[in-house]
């Protein structure tokens, strides 16, 4: 975890082509089990890996009434608005409600450059431990506006970082991704943690249980953070999951 508030943190979107800006705000008094709202390192490895994972947000979801890229855990929104940047598609950034307005800031800030490439992102609240709905907030984050129905739209691309630290964190994740990530061979999710030694335990049980809900890893590695202010000696691992074959396309899932 790093106070980066006020900074603009370089994301590689291409290679060969010069890094992105991208504003961090962390607004003072937003706050999560009494932990302050931070960037994280794996959030920031991860926005720079993702031009490298050949994911893709499908052009027939451009007609969709919701956005095709969902952001579980979001913190400061970096994954969040580096894929939509990356995908050229609209995102909702979710996190529990007192987290929320710091999303909401970072959208804000980086108003510019996200409407210069015709994009609208937006802030909502998911419940892990019953994520049949989602709820789509105000554009300050502070209030609920909407509901997405699971029967009306599925994302072909979800994105997770360092959202594994909690031994019950397996279970909900996994129970959440697969609610909500679309039944198509080319949907997505992706996410990202430090390898902690006390938290190795807790991701090789998410990795079970991704697998236990029908996911497949297709793609992993791992990254030592270049960064001494990000204050974490582990190495990074992201991985990214699809549906095993037998799986895509069934329960009537729409994307």
């Amino acid at each position: 975890m790093a106070n980066k508030h006020g900074q603009t943190l370089d994301i590689t979107l291409a290679r060969g082509e010069p890094p992105i800006g991208i504003k961090i705000a962390e607004p003072p008094g937003v706050t999560s089990d009494n932990l302050p709202l931070s960037t994280w390192g794996a959030s920031y490895i991860l926005a720079n890996e993702l031009h490298t994972l050949d994911i893709s947000a499908p052009s027939d979801h451009e007609h969709l009434q919701h956005s095709p890229i969902l952001e579980l855990g979001a913190g400061t929104g970096l994954v969040g608005i580096s894929a939509s940047l990356l995908l050229k598609q609209n995102a909702i950034l979710t996190d529990l409600p007192t987290i929320l307005p710091g999303v909401a800031a970072n959208i804000s800030v980086n108003a510019p450059v996200l409407s210069k490439a015709g994009l609208e992102l937006q802030t909502g609240m998911l419940d892990w431990t019953d994520p049949s709905s989602l709820t789509v907030y105000s554009p300050d984050g502070v209030c609920a506006v909407s509901s997405i129905i699971l029967d009306s739209h599925k994302f072909p691309v979800i994105l997770a970082a360092d959202t594994v630290y909690d031994p019950d964190h397996p279970a909900l994740l996994s129970s959440t991704v697969t609610t909500w990530l679309a039944r198509t061979a080319d949907a997505r999710f992706v996410l990202c943690y430090p390898l902690r030694m006390a938290y190795l335990d807790i991701i090789r049980d998410l990795w079970d249980s991704l697998g236990e809900s029908g996911l497949n890893c297709v793609k992993e590695g791992q990254r030592q953070g270049d960064d001494p202010s990000w204050d974490e000696e582990a190495p990074y691992e992201w991985s990214v999951w699809a549906w095993k074959c037998e799986r895509a396309g069934s329960e009537g899932g729409k994307g």
